[in-house]
């Protein structure tokens, strides 16, 4: 009885491992309205999903946050904090396509999105990402003020980010992303509306430097150090 215990629990354990170290990506080609050529990443965990897609014509990555209700996916388009679905995809995932529409509820506007997918697998997340993965506190945070920064990997060395500051006399700040981290060490984000934002790690630390962020007010800057919390 004891032997078959041990055997049961480190079938749990090993099965909680992989659980946590292994994800779904998906890659995807195809139009909105058969007029505009995109391609999408996703990765996909539990049901939570992070990516980005882009205009063929433009390579711009623009950041997706959503979720998988079943079959059905549910992905918000907006760099900005946005608690309901405004701009996205809605639709339904086969073992072959993504069938639905790109929704602009700002505009009422619904375009015809079909998507096949090209690569559907279960990643692997490294030992080196998972050292990188998590939230990553402002070294000044204190009563008056609160800052942090959320990474979260999507494929290689392309990273999903959320950052979000704010001030005890309602200075606010947020911003989300796709960032490449080169040697998951070093990477640079920019928008039209955010010149540029680098981010530095090393050892748990994370170190942002940004130009001309329109993502935040004048007294609440993204940058400075985090270091990762525990």
């Amino acid at each position: 009885m004891r032997n078959s215990m041990l055997i049961l629990l480190g079938l749990l354990l090993t099965f909680n491992l992989v659980a946590q170290t292994n994800r779904r990506s998906i890659q995807l080609t195809g139009s909105i309205s058969e007029k505009y050529p995109i391609a999408m990443t996703l990765a996909i965990e539990n049901d939570t999903v992070r990516g980005f897609y882009y205009y063929e014509k433009y390579k711009t990555k623009i950041v997706l946050e959503g979720q998988v209700i079943g079959t059905k996916f549910i992905l918000n388009e907006s760099s900005d904090y946005e608690p309901e679905f405004k701009i996205g995809f809605i639709g339904e995932v086969t073992d072959t396509s993504f069938v639905g529409k790109w929704v602009d509820k700002t505009k009422d506007k619904r375009l015809k999105c079909e998507l096949t997918i090209a690569s559907d697998k279960q990643i692997k997340v490294t030992e080196d990402i998972l050292q990188i993965e998590g939230t990553y506190e402002d070294l000044f945070n204190s009563e008056k003020y609160l800052g942090s920064v959320t990474l979260k990997n999507i494929l290689g060395e392309l990273f999903f980010f959320e950052i979000s500051n704010g001030t005890e006399s309602g200075c606010l700040g947020y911003l989300k992303g796709v960032v490449k981290l080169i040697d998951l060490q070093n990477g640079i984000f920019s928008t039209e509306a955010c010149k540029k934002i680098e981010f530095n790690l090393l050892d748990n630390e994370l170190i942002l430097k940004e130009d001309n962020c329109d993502f935040h007010g004048m007294r609440c800057p993204f940058e400075g150090k985090y270091k990762k919390s525990e």
